[in-house]
């Protein structure tokens, strides 16, 4: 018996094997292949998959279940045990169906989550119920539950000529599209313009003689919208191309994007994503993107300046926090003092959290943990070089519980495939092998990537800065978000009183006001940093209301 969501792209590969050692075949599709891949390998059959997979195998021969989850995590696997009774889903909120599961929030995944604003932890938010890791599998038996980890990334770094690397880096993403555009049903890919997802739409060009579809979508009034960027690559590769544009209004998807993503994830680019997604359900069921290339390549602007300050003397950091001292004493600006004065793991916290240790001190009832540190540095201490240790604690944590988990869940929400080619194993370990400077070098980032991609790709989009696809939240907040916010808590005194303290939320409430002091405007940052903290709260208050008090909104 076989349960099983995903794809394995190499099915047709395998299945030749399989013959030839006798297995007899009776359908055409990946899942037959991995039950006689089970059959041939057992556990070792996870080796063999190039895919985007969790399942579930009941052996009948030794009474026991299987339980494997996909390398990156681009598939979720949630359970519960409690030694009476085992329940697998690909949904949390499934589980939950189970009426003597008890809802109760686990206080130090909530102090993780106001860190990181997702949960990238084994134990979800709420108690009892665990996810499987990426790269894991599990056994469940008469003597209970095993995991086991079957994959893992390891930094070992190789000295060849640049040329060597983007050749090998070629053939891998030709073949990782290649395989993700296979379907019997309509492919198309999001295209924002900048280097990522320009590279994806090249290489769907070069395997198809068919012309496919396009979306890109942006901000009203939003000056750093890509439009024109992706019109570019839209005309080069003659794709088939969808523009839309949003603004606070689409606030009122929050509730329902909020159940599908069943754990807490206070990503404001849900709902854009959730609006492609049903866009481009009325002409495609599998939709490509870049998701993966940051984390894997180094284009995130906190690896760059992490890099650079920590090869500075460490008494030149010491007179940067010192110089911080002059600015307000406001969290937001201690925050940055701890970044200049803080060893790695300590920096890489005060630069990834939404929350500050200090702001989660004066937010939070509950006392906090240490687990955000542990959680860094148990990464960190897994590999050498900074920019190493960096990429590989976000390939652990935010690309599966954060892009993925996103990805995956708004995308099946409207009944369309999200497949992510810079997410194959195979070009994850082979970023493992390049030299650092070959991922971010000088101020380039992804500069393996922009460098293979030259003579493919305008020159414009090669030389692109990064920019992060962000919504505004800060004129959002005076918008629709601030009210629907302020309503939400209002309806829910009891709630917000009981996780948080008064002060701050007056605070938050205000940020507008914030910082406009008459040398330094520091306005426009402070308001966008405290709107991404509400947001938090908010996607916390509504989180509670869905899966604690069991207010599914329509």
């Amino acid at each position: 018996m076989l349960f099983f969501n995903g794809e394995i792209y190499n099915f047709k590969e395998l299945r030749i094997e399989l013959e030839n050692k006798g297995h007899v075949f009776y359908t055409d599709t990946d899942t037959e292949v991995v039950v006689h891949s089970y059959e041939e390998y057992g556990e070792n059959c996870l080796n063999y998959f190039n895919g985007m997979f969790a399942f579930v195998i009941y052996d009948t021969k030794k009474k026991e279940l299987f339980i494997a989850r996909d390398r990156l995590g681009i598939k979720p696997l949630y359970y519960f045990n409690n030694g009476k009774t085992f329940i697998f889903a690909s949904e949390m909120k499934a589980i939950l169906e189970y009426s003597e599961i008890d809802r109760e929030v686990d206080n130090d995944i909530l102090d993780v989550y106001f860190s990181f604003r997702y949960c990238p932890t084994e134990q979800t938010i709420l108690k009892n119920i665990f996810k499987l890791m990426p790269g894991h599998y599990l056994t469940y038996n008469s003597n209970g539950i095993s995991i086991k980890q079957y994959w893992d990334l390891n930094f070992n770094p190789t000295n060849k000529p640049l040329d060597y690397y983007k050749k090998q880096f070629l053939k891998l993403f030709d073949e990782s599209v290649k395989y993700k555009m296979i379907s019997d049903v309509p492919v198309g890919a999001l295209l924002s313009g900048g280097i990522d997802s320009s590279s994806i739409v090249a290489m769907m060009d070069k395997n198809t003689t068919d012309e496919f579809n396009t979306y890109t979508i942006g901000f009203k009034d939003d000056p750093n919208n890509e439009f024109n960027d992706a019109r570019l690559i839209s005309e080069k590769f003659s794709t088939k191309h969808h523009e839309y544009t949003i603004d606070s209004s689409y606030i009122k998807y929050l509730p329902k994007i909020v159940w599908h993503l069943d754990e807490p994830l206070a990503d404001p680019t849900a709902i854009p994503n959730y609006v492609l997604a049903e866009k481009a359900s009325k002409q495609v069921k599998v939709l490509i993107n870049g998701d993966g290339a940051d984390e894997t390549f180094g284009g995130y602007e906190q690896y760059r300046l992490m890099s650079a300050m920590h090869k500075l003397p460490k008494f030149v950091r010491k007179s940067s926090a010192i110089i911080t001292n002059v600015l307000p004493k406001e969290p937001f600006f201690l925050k940055a003092k701890n970044f200049f004065d803080s060893d790695e793991p300590e920096s890489f916290l005060n630069i990834s959290s939404v929350f500050s240790q200090e702001e989660k001190k004066l937010l939070l009832k509950n006392p906090l943990t240490n687990e955000p540190l542990k959680i860094i540095k148990r990464n960190f201490n897994k590999q050498k070089g900074l920019i190493n240790k960096m990429l590989y604690n976000d390939i652990k944590t935010f690309l599966p519980d954060n892009m993925l988990t996103k990805y995956d869940k708004i995308t099946m929400a409207k009944s369309v495939e999200g497949r992510v080619p810079f997410c194959d194993h195979n070009i994850t370990e082979f970023s493992a092998s390049l030299p650092e400077k070959y991922k971010i070098n000088s101020m380039t980032d992804k500069y393996i990537l922009r460098q293979s991609m030259k003579g493919i790709l305008p020159n414009e989009i090669i030389k692109k800065k990064k920019q992060r696809f962000m919504v505004p939240t800060d004129t959002w907040f005076n918008q629709e978000f601030g009210e629907y916010s302020k309503n939400l808590f209002d309806a829910n005194k009891e709630l917000v009183d009981k996780y948080f303290k008064k002060n701050y939320l007056e605070k938050l409430n205000n940020s507008n006001k914030l910082l406009s002091g008459k040398l330094l405007n520091f306005n426009k940052l402070s308001k966008l940093y405290y709107s991404r903290q509400s947001w938090t709260i908010t996607n916390f208050v509504l989180w509670h209301n869905i899966f604690i008090d069991g207010e599914v909104p329509k």
